[in-house]
């Protein structure tokens, strides 16, 4: 197991670690050979261990033609998730929830600006509410 993988994916960091569209990914949730869930969030959610095994099967996916076996043509190169990958997959991850962090951020302290702007102009009347 490498150490640094993130414990879930969303199907567009699975497309980029599988190098794949995203729409790979979906059309495989939609036909269950790739397993995935849905988070609190309603959103896809995609275990390393399953994408390894879609991209191992991927990969050994083989098409009986004329008597000959060929291997079918995709973008799954990999047998594994390489741990490069891995890890930009978990820094992308944790860029991303830092954004959102600060931009929720940002958001309350603009709102406690706006509310202690207004506390001061009514301070500057000199009269008071009650």
């Amino acid at each position: 197991m490498i150490a640094h993988a993130p414990a879930h994916m969303s199907p567009a960091q699975a497309a980029q670690v599988a190098n794949v569209s995203r729409w790979t990914i979906m059309r495989a949730i939609k036909s269950q050979s790739l397993e995935a869930f849905r988070d609190n969030k309603n959103q896809w959610r995609i275990k390393t261990d399953n994408l390894n095994a879609w991209i191992s099967a991927q990969c050994a996916h083989t098409v009986q033609e004329e008597g000959i076996t060929h291997k079918t043509h995709t973008h799954a190169h990999h047998t594994s998730v390489p741990s490069e990958a891995l890890e930009l997959v978990r820094v992308k991850a944790e860029l991303e929830a830092e954004k959102t962090l600060r931009e929720t951020i940002e958001a309350d302290r603009d709102h406690w600006r706006t509310i202690a702007q207004k506390l001061a102009e009514t301070r500057s009347r000199k009269w008071w509410f009650w």
